[in-house]
């Protein structure tokens, strides 16, 4: 049932997950652009809101050297070519487990959070890792609830005040194969 639900839902496309680009050649990647546009219309919420654009690059470069950070992909109105990055996502990881944090740029549609979130987990649990721990504030509650629905994201619990926000609500993905190893 969950995977005729995926395959409705993936249908015509799958979203992508690439590499953040921080350089081309001696220049600026275009990703840097694109954060930027992001970050100027409200994204990054724990970066100050007065930085120029050389030192929001200089903030996003530091980012690499303790996270993995990917563009997510997708069909979006907003792209001439109707596909583009629709997210940000950074990755805290120790090889056994994985915390994602994903920043959805103001563009995104209700739908590329989905479909974005979907592919990711599903991603996610045919790599080799432990567990993938999913935090969440109760306003994105009803986006991983929807995730649960296609089998990708199981609940675990709630920490009260676990995040200066509120209450954290936690979610995990299962990796297969390094489990399978103990």
């Amino acid at each position: 049932m969950t995977k005729d639900k995926r395959d409705r839902l993936f249908r015509k496309s799958r979203p992508y997950f690439r590499p953040l680009q921080i350089y081309d050649g001696d220049k600026y990647h275009k990703d840097i652009g694109i954060l930027w546009a992001a970050y100027q219309n409200g994204c990054f919420h724990e970066l100050p809101r007065d930085l120029e654009q050389f030192d929001f690059a200089t903030e996003v470069e530091k980012l690499t050297q303790s996270h993995e950070l990917w563009m997510a992909e997708d069909v979006n109105e907003s792209y001439e070519s109707h596909k583009g990055p629709i997210a940000f996502v950074s990755i805290i990881g120790d090889g056994w487990r994985i915390e994602p944090h994903c920043e959805y740029f103001p563009w995104a549609s209700i739908r590329n959070k989905l479909r974005s979130q979907v592919a990711f987990y599903q991603m996610v649990r045919y790599k080799k890792i432990g567990v993938c721990i999913v935090k969440s504030l109760e306003k994105d509650m009803a986006l991983h609830n929807k995730c649960k629905e296609y089998g990708v994201l199981f609940y675990v619990g709630k920490i009260i005040n676990g995040d200066p926000r509120g209450d954290e609500y936690i979610y995990s993905v299962r990796g297969k194969l390094k489990c399978q190893e103990n």
